[in-house]
C-alpha cells in the first residue's frame, strides 16, 4: 500500500514537472512568435511602438528591452543618416549651381569673341591683310570651337548633375494642370532644326485636343528634352512621336532605330552615366536618368525597351481631369 501510494506521488510529481515544463515551452515559443511578428512589424512598417512582452517573465522582459534599445539606437542612426544624406544632397545642389554660373559666362564670352573675330573678317576686306587674316580666323574659330564644343559638354554635364541633385534634395512639390500637348508642341519646335540636320525622318502621331496632366511644367518640358535629345543621339533613319489618351492618364512613346552594333542592355538605360556600347560621340550618360528621377518624382512611369532595333520609351503620366 504504502509503495503504491508513493509511486502514485511520485507519478503526480512527474506529471505536474512536465505540465509546467511543457507549459513554459508553449509559452516561449508564442513569446518568440510573438516578438517576431512586432519585429516584422517595425522593419516593414511606420510603427514606432516598442516590443510589448505577452508574459511578465524576467527573460522576456529583458530581451524585450534589449531589443527596444537596439531598435531606438538604429532608428537614431537612421535618422541622423539620412538628415546627413539630405544635407549634402543640398551642398551638392549648391556646388553644382555654382559650378554653372562660370561656365554660361564662359560659354557667351566664347560667343562673343566669335562675333568680334566676324566683324574684324569683314572690315578687313579688301585691305593687304586680309588673307593674312582669313588664315588666323580660320584657325581661331578652330580652337574657339574646340572650347566652345567643351564647355556646353561641361555645362550640360552640369544641368543633369543639378537638377538630379536638386530633386534628391527637394521635399515633395505639388503638381499642377500642365498643358502637355503644348510643352510637347515647343519641344518639338526647339528640335527640329537638329533632327532635319541629321537628315532624320520626324513621325508624329499626336492628338488635337487639349492634354492636361498632373506635373510640373519645367520637369516635364526636361524630360521631352532629354527624350529627343537622346533620339537624336542614337537615330540612324527617324524619330516618332506618339501620343495617346488613355483612361485617366497621357502616354507618350517616342521611338526611333537604332544601328545593328549598338548594344544597349535596357535594364541599366535608367541608370547613371550608363552609355550603349558601340556609341560614339559627346554625352553625359545622365539623360535618361534624369527622365526616371523627374517621372518618379512626378508619379510618371517610364519603361525603355528595345525590337528589332528599334528603341522605344513610353511614358504614362496622370491626368489632370
Amino acid at each position: 500500500m504504502d509503495n503504491t501510494f508513493f509511486f502514485m506521488l511520485g507519478l503526480i510529481v512527474v506529471a505536474v514537472i512536465a505540465f509546467v515544463f511543457i507549459r513554459k515551452y508553449f509559452m516561449l515559443k508564442s513569446e518568440l512568435k510573438n516578438f517576431k511578428e512586432q519585429i516584422n512589424q517595425i522593419r516593414t512598417t511606420d510603427r514606432e511602438q516598442p516590443i510589448l512582452v505577452a508574459s511578465f517573465g524576467a527573460s522576456s522582459v529583458e530581451l524585450a528591452n534589449e531589443i527596444n534599445a537596439l531598435i531606438e539606437d538604429l532608428t537614431t542612426l537612421a535618422r541622423e543618416a539620412s538628415e546627413n544624406e539630405k544635407k549634402m544632397r543640398i551642398v551638392m545642389a549648391g556646388v553644382s549651381h555654382d559650378f554653372r554660373t562660370p561656365l554660361t559666362a564662359a560659354d557667351g564670352y566664347l560667343q562673343l569673341i566669335d562675333k568680334i573675330l566676324e566683324g574684324c573678317r569683314l572690315a578687313s576686306v579688301g585691305t593687304t591683310e586680309e588673307e593674312k587674316l582669313i588664315e588666323t580666323d580660320r584657325e581661331f574659330r578652330e580652337y574657339i570651337n574646340i572650347v566652345h564644343d567643351k564647355v556646353s559638354y561641361l555645362k550640360k554635364l552640369s544641368d543633369e548633375f543639378f537638377e538630379v541633385t536638386y530633386i534628391d534634395a527637394s521635399e515633395k512639390i505639388t503638381l499642377g494642370k500642365v498643358r502637355f500637348d503644348t510643352v510637347l508642341s515647343d519641344v518639338m519646335l526647339s528640335a527640329y532644326n537638329t533632327i532635319d540636320g541629321k537628315g532624320l525622318e520626324m513621325k508624329t502621331d499626336i492628338p488635337e485636343e487639349k492634354l492636361l496632366i498632373a506635373a510640373d511644367e519645367h520637369y516635364v518640358k526636361r524630360i521631352l528634352e532629354n527624350l529627343f535629345s537622346n533620339a537624336e543621339k542614337y537615330a540612324v533613319s527617324f524619330i516618332e512621336v506618339s501620343v495617346k489618351q488613355l483612361d485617366g492618364a497621357v502616354k507618350l512613346i517616342v521611338r526611333n532605330d537604332i544601328s545593328d552594333d549598338l548594344a544597349t542592355d535596357t535594364e541599366h538605360i535608367f541608370e547613371p552615366f550608363y552609355r550603349a556600347k558601340g556609341r560614339s560621340g559627346p554625352g553625359t550618360g545622365l539623360g535618361l536618368y534624369v527622365c526616371k528621377e523627374l517621372s518618379d518624382f512626378m508619379n510618371f512611369n517610364i519603361e525603355g525597351y528595345i525590337e528589332r532595333d528599334v528603341f522605344s520609351v513610353e511614358l504614362m503620366m496622370p491626368d489632370a481631369e
